[in-house]
């Protein structure tokens, strides 16, 4: 597995590179002007998944403030957007440990909640 600690930033109108502020995260999805980043590496370090919002137009970090069933931090997951909703699958713990379970993240809520296949 390999870890990036730097976010390089391509702009289309100069066509030149910019190195921003990193976080140290595995999973990256798009969002209208954002960029979220899941689980993953975190400096300073977490017990529990963080979702970090990356403003391609500012070039700015938030954190989003998450609530629910918030999950256990992982490296080698998988995330998927559909829609409003982060879908998150597997990963393993700091003890590598696998963590093959479903998780859904409802972005307008900021609400994660275990999947249930009724």
């Amino acid at each position: 597995m390999m870890t990036l600690d730097d976010v390089q930033v391509l702009n289309f109108v100069s066509f030149t590179w910019s190195t921003v502020s990193s976080k140290f995260y595995l999973s990256s999805i798009s969002w209208g002007k954002k960029v979220l980043l899941v689980g993953g590496k975190t400096d300073p370090s977490s017990d529990r998944v963080s979702v970090w919002s990356f403003d391609t137009e500012s070039e700015c970090w938030s954190l989003m403030d998450a609530k629910g069933d918030i999950l256990v931090s992982r490296n080698g997951h998988t995330v998927v957007r559909a829609s409003s909703v982060l879908i998150l699958f597997g990963g393993e713990n700091s003890k590598k440990r696998k963590l093959n379970v479903l998780h859904m993240f409802y972005l307008k809520s900021s609400t994660w909640l275990p999947f249930n296949c009724m």
